[in-house]
């Protein structure tokens, strides 16, 4: 049996703490330049993985010095410095043997992520959204789509528990039919063309599994039953009653491909729908909204993410061939674009979320959650601003003179702020099981009155159709889209396609084709509430999981 030498333990011990606290001292030099700094944090980053019995607060004071030092901020790589530094006090947390020093640690993250700027910001937020947790979703698994039952529709309605006496129509891509003696209707969801029918599919498993697992949410959530065609959620459909209209979004004929399932009737009232008949009240969106909120926190804290609450775009337009489909990503802080267009028809409503064929089962490719959070946050804030916009729906772009639109009187300042904060405590009491308790550090009122002149007032309405997508687009399409961006025919007869870039007005976007968002505070807001989301529920898991390791 091989003995241990205590002295010889005892030696290592020593020399491990001899070097903590070289690099300890090392990091408070004043005159400390960037690149001795940076190979110092990654030392002693390297020794808190390996040794974290070593930790010490002093420890934690060297890398929060860095953190919160300007001298290093005007330096081209200084992220990568910050990031480092972020890095480490995140493995001090995981990996300290005393709670003391991982509450030291956490605080220090909250802190600098509240007070910082530019990049110690980005690298403490993005360090406390990448905290480990315990979070698994479920496995979703079908069966392929290969086999597609052909039904007829009077066949169809046969099978089904409603009765369906009225005649169809089209809803965007479904086709729906009220049952005229209960509170239920019908949805026939169809295939566009070149859609993956695997989605379609995949949308219905959703629907199955949150049937029969029945998840505790204790608020209004209306999941929709699933139909099956001879064992299968896919099938082809024939003998419609109504024709099918061909366009950009549908190309379908009477025999389509789809999925069915039997919803409430308000599965498609909007909670900030354009129509005035339709309009809820501040109260009623208020409810629907933050409801909402909760229903994407608690979901994600269960694994099951909701990758798309509305469609957020950098530049739709060039997704066909960007390798990220145009797909906005707000860490990086470019152009939202078209704002309002995409806030028209959001992924949840009176009846709670929809659209299940966006949700995804964590972890997914990427590795932690953070960016969804934001992403749902941005999502729920984007519809919050639309509410006060769709007070006139069709009062956007640029005026008869000219100049942007000004539509700052149709939002209540004290209500949207009021929105704002509720929906991150509503998420972030779904996601981490807790209220928020502390400061938000979080000028709520300045960030609702920033939001209000830049989606009040339509400064950005230009896009550049470049020649590469024009060459994308046939005839049809390409003055199909001129004539829905404000072309006359003469106009339109005097461009040819594919010749030179071209001008169109397609906004409001937020902020200049190509250029960065014109609401940074939103930006920063999102890091903040997404980083305190994660940290709130690490904060909750660690006094459960115990021997969490490291992360390095």
């Amino acid at each position: 049996m091989q003995q241990v030498d205590p002295k010889g333990s005892s030696l290592q011990t020593h020399n491990l703490n001899r070097e903590r606290m070289r690099l300890e001292r090392t990091l408070a030099h004043e005159g400390l330049d960037f690149s001795a700094a940076y190979m110092a944090v990654n030392d002693l980053h390297a020794l808190i993985c390996t040794h974290p019995e070593i930790i010490r607060s002093e420890t934690i004071s060297a890398l929060q010095g860095i953190l919160e030092k300007p001298i290093h901020s005007a330096q081209t790589q200084s992220f990568f410095l910050y990031q480092a530094a972020a890095n480490a006090l995140v493995s001090v947390m995981v990996g300290a043997v005393e709670m003391p020093l991982a509450h030291k640690s956490i605080s220090v993250l909250k802190t600098v992520a509240g007070n910082g700027w530019g990049n110690q910001h980005r690298a403490t937020t993005e360090a406390l959204g990448s905290l480990p947790l315990n979070i698994r979703g479920p496995r979703i698994n079908g069966e392929s789509v290969d086999r597609r039952p052909h039904v007829s529709w009077n066949n169809l309605l046969k099978k089904i528990p409603v009765s369906i006496r009225s005649k169809p129509e089209m809803v965007g891509r479904s086709l729906v039919a009220a049952d005229d003696r209960s509170n239920r209707m019908l949805v026939i969801k169809l295939a566009r063309t070149n859609d993956s029918l695997q989605h379609l599919n995949t949308e219905a498993l959703w629907m199955e599994h949150l049937q029969l697992k029945a998840y505790p949410l204790p608020v209004r959530f209306d999941i929709p039953v699933p139909l099956k065609v001879d064992g299968s959620f896919v099938f082809r459909l024939s003998g419609l009653p109504v024709p099918l209209r061909r366009s950009g979004r549908l190309n379908i004929d009477s025999g389509c491909y789809g999925i069915g399932f039997i919803a409430g009737k308000d599965y498609f009232r909007y909670p900030n729908d354009h129509q005035k008949q339709r309009r809820l009240s501040s109260e009623e969106f208020k409810e629907v909204l933050l409801r909402n909120a909760w229903l994407l926190g608690k979901l994600t804290s269960l694994g099951i993410v909701h990758s798309a609450p509305i469609p957020l775009f950098h530049n739709r337009t060039q997704r066909h061939r960007r390798a990220d489909n145009g797909i906005y990503e707000w860490p990086r802080g470019g152009r939202l674009d078209r704002w309002l267009n995409s806030c028209r028809y959001p992924n949840f409503g009176m009846s709670g979320l929809r659209d299940f064929e966006h949700f995804l089962s964590f972890p997914v490719t990427c590795r932690n959650l953070y960016p969804y959070i934001g992403t749902h946050l941005l999502s729920l804030i984007m519809v919050s601003g639309s509410y006060f916009r769709n007070k006139e729906a069709d009062r956007y772009g640029l005026g008869p003179d000219g100049l942007p639109v000004d539509a700052r009187e149709l939002f209540d300042e004290s209500f949207f702020e009021e929105l704002i904060r509720g929906i991150f405590f509503r998420y972030y009491k779904g996601f981490s099981g807790k209220a928020f308790h502390g400061e938000m550090p979080v000028d709520f009122n300045e960030l609702a009155c920033r939001m209000i002149d830049e989606m009040g007032v339509d400064h950005h309405m230009e896009e550049i159709l470049r020649v590469a997508e024009q060459r994308e687009m046939t005839d049809l399409s390409f003055r199909n889209f001129l004539a829905d961006n404000g072309y006359s025919e003469n106009g339109i007869e005097d461009l040819k396609r594919g010749a030179r870039d071209i001008t169109v007005h397609t906004g409001p976007h937020l902020g200049g084709f190509n250029q960065r968002i014109s609401l940074p505070e939103l930006i920063r807001f999102l890091a903040i509430a997404a980083a305190l989301c994660v940290a709130g529920r690490y904060e909750e898991e660690s006094a459960l999981i115990p021997g969490v390791l490291p992360v390095c």
